[in-house]
């Protein structure tokens, strides 16, 4: 069944809860909703007449939705036992995310329940900062559904993923939504989301979200339509089908969601010959989808250079730079009052870096060691770890103010650090 935002009783209750929005010192002339969960991710083969699946990752992630004609930027999320999240500015969803994961255990150990709270700046300039409660109601039971199984018809009939027609719709549906229900809140019921995407990864049919004055899916819908006039001959297509259960709320008229939600991803593919050339792997299309990459490949970039990052204070700095540059008379390749780096090999280096501000570590008894590697391809190895499973993003990347470069940071399950670099030739 499609609902839409303009029902009657739910437009009274927004008119209510607006006059308590100045109490809350909340405005949401930018805010659509805000939302917060954890998700199972799956694989379904398109060969299996079954709809066999495949377990991908269990997944963090926090979003802000974004009205129309409005802005949000400058994004944080705070949280129990999680170092600061940034959002990535984008003018319609700012999305944060954390990591990848084989069990549901590994996920909350990292990104427990609790309160997590949202900061981020508005069109006029105000920060607003709102909390969204992740809660474990089911003692200890996960809340995560079960994933839904795909199926697809064409003309009222069955079709096989791997011979759809072009020229006629396609219907998708799901196995039923048993754990979806009603919102004792009256604010917005368990929620199905469908969508389709391109063997580049873009969005071309999508089911809808609420708060949005437009028809979305909910649990008790059993299928969404894709259109003929959407398809093309000799494609791969994308399709996602998740089964979202929501503990909702309102902080003064900004709509707050935390979600457990299931995700099965089904790849199909229209007859016909193709017109525009695709990856022979499709693009990564959402974030949970950890068998794609936004390249098309799963291969990653090559490596350029390796450099170890050694630490000193202000008075064993200059004696490791008479060591390194003096004693073993290696090549200083960068050059500045905190850091120096010393050349090993073409590809491999030494750098010294004085106790100072521009550093990531400071120096301790037992000596502090950073790995860094340089590549140019730094941004597609940051989309390639971001999408990987049991790695934790240390520092997003970032342009350094204080170096030439462009990096992030992991941690090794050892707790060293790992940095990722590109010089910045700008």
């Amino acid at each position: 069944m499609f609902k839409k935002w303009g029902h009657a009783v739910f437009i009274f209750s927004v008119l209510s809860l607006s006059a308590c929005a100045q109490e809350n010192g909340v405005e949401a002339d930018d805010t659509q909703f805000l939302v917060i969960g954890k998700t199972a991710n799956y694989r379904q083969d398109p060969q299996s007449s079954e709809g066999a699946q495949s377990q991908l990752n269990y997944h963090f992630f926090a979003e802000i939705f974004v009205k129309e004609g409005g802005s949000a930027a400058a994004g944080t999320l705070d949280g129990p036992d999680i170092d600061q999240m940034k959002f990535e500015d984008h003018p319609v969803v700012l999305e944060t995310h954390g990591g990848r994961y084989d069990t549901e255990t590994d996920l909350n150990a990292l990104y427990p329940n609790g309160v997590y709270t949202f900061n981020y700046t508005v069109s006029d300039g105000s920060v607003l900062t709102i909390p969204v409660e992740l809660s474990n109601k089911d003692d200890g039971k996960t809340r995560i559904p079960r994933a839904p199984v795909i199926s697809l018809t064409q003309n009222g009939a069955g079709v096989s993923p791997t011979t759809i027609n072009p020229d006629q719709d396609l219907i998708i549906s799901w196995t039923s939504f048993d754990e979806g229900g009603i919102d004792k809140n009256g604010i917005v019921d368990d929620l199905i989301f469908a969508f389709v995407g391109n063997c580049r990864g873009e969005k071309i049919s999508h089911s809808g979200v609420p708060f949005a004055n437009a028809p979305y899916l909910t649990f008790a819908d059993q299928s969404y339509k894709v259109e003929a006039e959407l398809l093309e001959p000799g494609q791969i297509y994308q399709i996602a089908v998740e089964h979202a259960i929501m503990d909702t709320n309102y902080v003064g008229i900004v709509p707050t969601i935390a979600t457990y939600a299931s995700t099965s991803f089904l790849d199909f593919y229209t007859s016909g010959d193709s017109q525009n050339e695709c990856t022979t792997l499709p693009v990564q299309m959402d974030k949970g989808q950890t068998d794609r990459s936004l390249t098309g490949t799963m291969d990653l970039p090559k490596i350029d250079e390796q450099i170890t990052m050694l630490y000193y204070s202000a008075e064993d700095f200059d004696k490791a730079v008479t060591f390194y540059g003096d004693d073993l008379k290696l090549e200083a390749t960068f050059d500045d009052v905190w850091v120096k780096i010393y050349k090993l090999t073409d590809t491999a280096f030494i750098g010294v870096v004085k106790d100072s501000d521009g550093g990531f570590h400071h120096p301790n008894k037992e000596s502090a060691v950073m790995v860094s590697i340089v590549s140019k391809g730094v941004d597609d190895w940051y989309g390639a770890i971001k999408n990987a499973k049991n790695i934790k993003i240390e520092h997003e990347i970032y342009n350094s103010t204080t170096a030439p470069i462009r990096a992030f940071l992991i941690r090794d399950p050892g707790g060293y650090t790992v940095e990722f670099f590109e010089w910045n030739t700008n």
